[in-house]
């Protein structure tokens, strides 16, 4: 049996059912990230594990002890949440010992745990630091730090970096994932941001309307979506139906399109599109353009800007193509 193990488990209010039969198994010092569109149950998952709403049916079991109906306080399951959730008029260090000094740790027990986490978050010097003087991306470094002072069997993260601007995003994401490998923490996060999966799970689960629809690793969830749903919101972004006996429906990344002027390569295997280009955005590395196919607008990137009303022909390789039986 895996580490973490969650059978069957139905969450609901009222009439309404927001979880549905939802098995996820994670391995001791795995990271897996919950992902997907608002409202489609991420959340709501890890409130449940953590004991914070009560569970309708199913089975939620740590090293083989069911904690289905434990209250919070036994679990042994910490959470970082989106506002981090720091006491304002608190030190560094007082936020991070604060849930050792409800366990009723010794003093120096205490410091000394601190000391340690504070060099591991890359904070060391900050002890006597008010939060409100910190930076959001160092916020975040104290508040998993207090998550990980009393050394939970799970820490869960409920869209810990949603409140950085991009530019700490990118590094903190980083910093958090090499953490996690250093120190070996079982870890589940939600995100509804791709690229942040992708880069800190160890696997990912891909909710849509409280259903997991797709588990696998990144590279997998990526290159071979189990379902449209998965395709689209990996990125997939041009879609296509086949009206033929097939009954075919293609995804594609814009990025795996190549523009092509009055001819292709007589080798060229895949989707071959005629089209006309409508207008373009420079997206910085290349151009996004938008290209009327067939009375389709579809999207394809280039590192070429291709002007308005240009007749192209779009190729995408065998291998970019995502197809699925259309949905009678």
């Amino acid at each position: 049996m895996s580490y973490l193990q969650i059978e069957n488990l139905k969450i609901g209010y009222g009439d309404k059912i927001v979880l549905h039969d939802i098995h996820l198994s994670v391995e001791k010092g795995e990271m897996i990230a919950l992902l997907g569109p608002s409202g489609c149950g991420k959340t709501t998952l890890l409130n449940a594990l953590c004991g914070f709403i009560p569970v309708r049916s199913g089975e939620i079991a740590i090293a083989g002890r069911d904690i289905t109906h434990t209250t919070p306080e036994q679990r042994n399951i910490t959470m970082v949440f989106q506002s981090y959730a720091l006491w304002p008029h608190f030190t560094v260090a007082q936020n991070i010992g604060y849930g050792l000094k409800v366990r009723r740790w010794k003093k120096e027990a205490i410091q000394q745990r601190v000391e340690e986490l504070l060099k591991i978050v890359n904070l060391d010097g900050y002890a006597e630091s008010k939060v409100t003087a910190l930076s959001g991306g160092q916020r975040q470094r104290v508040a998993l730090a207090r998550a990980l002072a009393i050394e939970p069997d799970v820490l869960v993260l409920d869209e810990p970096l949603s409140n950085l601007d991009a530019k700490v995003r990118l590094n903190v994401r980083h910093e958090i994932k090499a953490l996690q490998k250093r120190l070996g923490f079982t870890s589940l996060i939600v995100t509804h941001d791709q690229q942040e999966a992708l880069v800190m799970a160890d696997r990912i689960a891909v909710l849509n309307r409280g259903r997991i629809e797709q588990i696998g690793t990144p590279e997998a969830i990526y290159h071979r979506p189990a379902t449209p749903f998965v395709a689209d919101f990996m990125g997939a972004d041009n879609c296509i139906t086949r009206q033929d006996a097939r009954g075919e429906t293609l995804y594609f990344r814009s990025a795996d399109v190549t523009i092509h002027g009055a001819s292709v390569p007589p080798d060229a295997q895949g989707l071959l599109l005629d089209g006309v280009v409508e207008e373009s955005a420079f997206l910085g590395h290349q151009y996004r353009h938008s290209v009327r196919c067939d009375g389709q607008l579809l999207l394809a990137d280039s590192p070429q800007c291709w002007p308005p009303r240009t007749n192209v022909i779009l190729h995408v390789p065998q291998p970019a193509l995502h197809v699925f039986e259309t949905a009678l």
